[in-house]
């Protein structure tokens, strides 16, 4: 089997060192132990059957840490995701919408806002994230107010 080449970047004994360091952090433990074994000689193949991760992963370790030493071997999350359609100047601009306006929006009024405002269309329940969760707008559900009714009417109604 061909054994893969390890770039000189750190000794064993800092590997070692590396090991202690990241022991409560299991993903780079994990990344760290498969460098220290193939730069002693093991096969990519066959450290990473012990560390329980596929052969390609165990060479993507090897080649990240081959091209930027141990930082190759740190997980990148920046780009993760979908980018929200609605950045922060125009979530501002929607909040300042809806709260200055006297009218009562609906979830479907600022849906049909949105769509108006910046030709986005969201769903219901994207709505409801970006009014409730993001803007942490709130809504109040209407009662019904009756002006015909008298003051002892009231009385009775607040007491049942």
């Amino acid at each position: 089997m061909k054994v893969a080449k390890i770039e000189g970047y750190l000794t064993n004994e800092q590997l070692d060192d590396l090991l202690k360091e990241h022991k409560e952090s299991y993903n780079i433990y994990r990344r760290i132990l498969l460098i220290k074994m193939v730069k002693n000689g093991d096969t990519i193949k066959n450290a990473s059957k012990i560390i329980n991760v596929d052969r390609k992963t165990g060479e993507r370790w090897v080649k990240g840490y081959n091209e930027k030493g141990i930082d190759g071997l740190l997980p990148n999350y920046s780009n993760c995701g979908l980018k929200s359609e609605l950045d922060d100047d125009k979530l501002k601009i929607l909040e300042e919408i809806i709260t200055n306006d006297d009218k009562g929006y609906t979830i479907e009024d600022v849906r049909q806002l949105i769509y108006e405002l910046f030709g986005i269309k969201f769903s219901y329940s994207n709505v409801w994230f970006i009014t409730r969760k993001k803007l942490g707008l709130n809504y109040g559900k209407p009662f019904i107010k009756y002006k015909g009714r008298s003051k002892e009417d009231m009385v009775l109604f607040k007491k049942n």
